[in-house]
């Protein structure tokens, strides 16, 4: 288990006490599901845990929530700009973003191709970016052979590795 964001509280919304955030995870109907938990650090900097009461999807990006407890929005004022953040488990054979990260690349052949940087999310996919600003859509056996988060090393495809040169 890790904490990861999950998104920002960028604003209230309505008078209830529901909140409107940035979502910087996918599956938010699963992250924020209703009767789950979300921490918020509250203004003394001190992990608060809530539990989530409604959630509204407005798109892939924006959610509304509501937390128990929570019924006015004066109660929920201080939350603008705060983080959200959960403790979750990645599923067997999937990958949080930011554990990445950091990791080496190596072809099949085992040369290295360089460091992950970041990902970023194209219409096309997400993509890896690697230290020569090199984008490779993370598409595991497509283009990415293996990752092993215990060594941070991905191994392309010999597909991947062409994509390098």
């Amino acid at each position: 288990m890790a904490i990861k964001k999950l998104g920002t509280i960028v604003n209230t919304f309505g008078l209830k006490g529901q909140v409107k955030v940035s979502v910087t995870t996918s599956q938010p109907e699963e992250r924020f599901k209703v009767g789950s938990k979300v921490l918020i650090k509250s203004l003394s900097g001190e992990e608060e845990e809530f539990i989530v009461k409604s959630l509204m999807i407005k798109n892939s990006k924006i959610v509304i929530l509501g937390f128990e407890g929570y019924d006015d929005i004066n109660d929920i004022e201080w939350m603008k700009e705060r983080e959200i953040f959960k403790n979750v488990r990645a599923p067997k054979g999937a990958y949080f973003f930011d554990d990445l990260v950091g990791m080496k690349v190596f072809t099949d052949q085992g040369e290295e191709v360089g460091e992950v940087t970041s990902i970023t999310k194209m219409p096309a996919g997400d993509y890896l970016v690697i230290e020569k600003k090199i984008y490779i859509p993370f598409l595991l056996e497509k283009f990415v052979e293996s990752v092993d988060k215990k060594e941070k090393k991905i191994v392309l495809t010999a597909l991947g590795t062409e994509t390098t040169k």
